[in-house]
C-alpha cells in the first residue's frame, strides 16, 4: 500500500511541515516526470526499485516496493527488479536491499 501521509517517515512529516512550499512543488515535479511518458504504474514503480537499491535509499525501497505491490507487481517481478542493479551496484549493495526487502517481498 502506498504510504499514506501519516504512514510515511516521521523525516517526510517534518519536512513537509516545515517547507510546504516546496514539498508541494516536489510532489508536482515528481507526478509530472511519472506522467510524461508511455510507461505503466507498475513499470515506473519497479525502476524506482533499481534507483532505490543504486542509491542505498531503504526507506525508499520500501515505499516503491509497496507502491508496485498496490500497482500489480509480484513479489517475484520485485525480486527481479531488485537483481538487476547487482551488475552495476554490487552483491554487497544488492543483499543490504534484500535484507531491507525482507518483509515486504515474503
Amino acid at each position: 500500500m502506498p504510504p499514506t501521509r501519516r504512514t510515511r517517515p516521521k523525516t517526510l512529516r517534518d519536512f513537509e511541515r516545515r517547507f510546504p512550499e516546496i514539498w508541494k512543488r516536489y510532489v508536482r515535479l515528481r507526478d509530472a516526470c511519472d506522467r510524461v511518458g508511455p510507461l505503466d504504474v507498475k513499470t515506473r514503480e519497479l525502476i524506482k526499485v533499481g534507483i532505490a537499491v543504486a542509491r542505498k535509499r531503504h526507506g525508499g525501497l520500501i515505499a516503491h516496493i509497496d507502491r508496485a505491490k498496490t500497482a500489480g507487481a509480484s513479489s517475484q517481478e520485485i525480486a527481479q527488479a531488485i537483481l538487476l542493479a547487482l551488475p552495476l551496484v554490487g552483491l554487497p549493495d544488492v543483499l543490504d536491499a534484500f535484507v531491507a526487502a525482507r518483509t515486504r517481498l515474503g
